[in-house]
C-alpha cells in the first residue's frame, strides 16, 4: 500500500504541473484542509483548497520535487510526511523553495484521498526556544 500512497504524491505533483486547480483539488476529499506552503491561513472544503492553488499555480514552470520522506499506512488511512522542492522561474531566475510536508490520506471506494495537507517553509535558521522559555 505505499506503492498507492506514493503513486497519488505523485499524481498531485503532476497535477501542479497542470497548472489547472481543479486537477490539485480533485485528489483532496472534499472536507480536506490544507496549510499551504505559501499560505497566512488554513483553508477548508474544495472552494477554499481551489482559491489557494488558483493562485499557487499562477508560478511560471512550476514544479515540486519529493526529496524524502515516509509513509505509514494504518486501515483506511496513511499518512506520508517528509520533504519536498518546488521549484519556477520569476524575473528570468529559477526559484527553489524547500519545504517540509505531512499529508494524511483517508481511503474511500478504493481510492486514497488527501484528508489533511500541512506544507511550510524550512526556517532560515535553527529554531531558538530558550527565548520563548520565561
Amino acid at each position: 500500500m505505499p506503492d498507492q500512497i506514493n503513486e497519488v504524491a505523485l499524481k498531485w505533483a503532476q497535477a501542479l504541473q497542470s497548472r489547472f486547480p481543479e486537477n490539485v483539488v480533485g485528489l483532496y476529499h472534499p472536507d480536506a484542509s490544507l496549510w499551504g506552503t505559501l499560505a497566512q491561513e488554513v483553508r477548508h472544503g474544495h472552494p477554499a483548497i481551489f482559491e489557494y492553488f488558483f493562485r499557487f499555480l499562477q508560478k511560471e514552470d512550476l514544479k515540486c520535487e519529493f526529496t524524502d520522506g515516509i509513509i505509514r499506512v494504518h486501515n483506511d488511512f496513511a499518512f506520508y510526511s517528509g520533504s519536498y522542492i518546488f521549484t519556477w522561474k520569476a524575473a528570468d531566475k529559477t526559484i527553489n523553495v524547500p519545504a517540509r510536508f505531512s499529508f494524511v490520506y483517508k481511503k474511500e471506494n478504493d481510492q486514497w484521498l488527501i484528508m489533511e495537507h500541512h506544507s511550510s517553509l524550512f526556517p532560515d535558521q535553527p529554531f531558538r526556544i530558550r527565548k520563548y522559555i520565561s
